[in-house]
C-alpha cells in the first residue's frame, strides 16, 4: 500500500474536523431535544431519519448489495454496541454539560488501550499504563463520585466511553469486505430499534412532537448521517498518528455549543479532568508513534 503522502493526511485533518463540527452541531440539536421530550422518542425519531438517509444513500450510491453483509453476527454485534452507547450518551446529555460529556466520552481510546491489553494481549508499557491512569483521574475529576456531588448521568456517560471502547475492539474485526454503508445501516437500525425498547423499561410518556422539534431532529440526523461520512474518509489512506489529535477538537466545539447555546461553564475540577484526558490521549497517540517508529527501525536492520 503507498505511502500516505502530505495531502492525503491533510483530507484527513480536514475531514476530522469538519466531522468533530457536525458531530457537535448534532449533539447540541438533540440536547435541545431531548430537554423537552423523552430520550426515547427522540433517540425513535433521529433514528428512523438516519436510516433514510443512509438507505437513500446507499441506492443513489447502487450499494444496496451490502445488505447481507451488514447483517452478520459480528457487524450486528456492533449495532448493538452502538445502540448502548447511544442510549447512554443521550441520556446523559439532557442532564449534563455538554463538554464535560464530551470530555468523559474521549477517554474511549485510552479505555480501548486498556482493552486491547486485556483481551488481545497488545503490549503496552509503562509510558501508556500512566496515561491510562491519568485519564482515569480526569474522569474522576469530571464525575466527582462523592456521596455529596455523584452524579448517576456522568456514570452513564462513562458507560458510553466504554462501550466506544469495546465497540472500537469489535470494528477491529469486521472484515474489510464489509461496506461502511453497511455498518452504518445495522448501527442506524440498533438504535432505532433500541429507543421504543428503552421507553417501555423505564415507562416514558410519549407525546405528539411540534414540528420545529421535528425539524430539529431532521437535522440532527442529517448533519450525523454526513459528520460520519467525514470521519469514514478521515481515516481512510493516512496517517492515524497525524491525523488522530484532532479529535480533541471535540472539546473546543462543544465548549463554545454548550457556552453560547445552553449558558454552561464547566467548573474548575471538570476542566482540570478534560485536559488530563485529552493529555493522556494526546500522549499515548505520541508513544503510539514512537512504537511505530523503533518496530520501522528494527525491521529495517533485519
Amino acid at each position: 500500500m503507498p505511502v500516505p503522502t502530505y495531502h492525503d493526511n491533510k483530507r484527513g485533518i480536514v475531514s476530522l474536523l469538519l466531522a468533530c463540527a457536525l458531530f457537535t452541531v448534532n449533539d447540541t440539536l438533540t440536547k435541545l431535544a431531548a430537554l423537552s421530550y423523552p430520550v426515547g422518542e427522540v433517540m425513535l425519531v433521529r433514528g428512523a431519519i438516519c436510516l433514510a438517509i443512509v438507505g437513500i444513500g446507499a441506492i443513489y450510491a447502487h450499494q444496496v448489495r451490502w445488505m447481507r453483509g451488514a447483517f452478520t453476527p459480528i457487524v450486528v454485534l456492533r449495532g448493538a454496541l452502538d445502540a448502548a452507547i447511544n442510549i447512554t450518551f443521550v441520556m446523559a446529555l439532557s442532564h449534563m454539560r455538554l463538554a464535560d460529556l464530551i470530555a468523559l466520552k474521549l477517554a474511549s481510546p485510552l479505555l480501548l488501550t486498556m482493552l486491547s491489553a486485556f483481551f488481545l494481549k497488545e503490549p503496552v508499557g509503562w509510558r501508556r499504563w500512566s496515561a491510562v491512569l491519568c485519564g482515569f483521574a480526569g474522569m474522576v475529576l469530571i464525575i466527582k463520585p462523592s456521596p455529596a456531588s455523584f452524579n448517576v448521568w456522568a456514570l452513564a456517560a462513562f458507560g458510553s466511553a466504554v462501550g466506544s471502547a469495546m465497540r472500537d475492539l469489535v470494528t477491529r474485526r469486521i472484515s474489510p469486505s464489509v461496506p461502511t454503508l453497511g455498518i452504518s445501516f445495522t448501527s442506524a437500525l440498533g438504535s432505532t430499534i433500541a429507543a421504543p425498547i428503552l421507553a417501555l423499561a423505564i415507562g416514558e410518556q410519549w407525546r405528539t412532537l411540534a414540528l420545529d422539534y421535528i425539524g430539529l431532529l431532521g437535522a440532527a440526523a442529517t448533519v450525523l448521517s454526513i459528520g460520519s461520512t467525514f470521519a469514514v474518509s478521515a481515516f481512510r489512506h493516512i496517517d492515524v498518528i497525524v491525523v488522530a489529535p484532532f479529535r480533541y477538537s471535540l472539546l473546543l466545539w462543544s465548549a463554545l455549543a454548550g457556552y453560547f447555546v445552553f449558558g454552561e461553564v464547566s467548573d474548575i475540577y471538570a476542566l482540570a479532568g478534560s485536559l488530563l484526558i485529552a493529555g493522556s490521549g494526546l500522549y499515548t497517540l505520541h508513544r503510539e508513534r514512537v512504537r511505530h517508529r523503533d518496530l520501522s527501525a528494527q525491521a529495517s536492520v533485519h
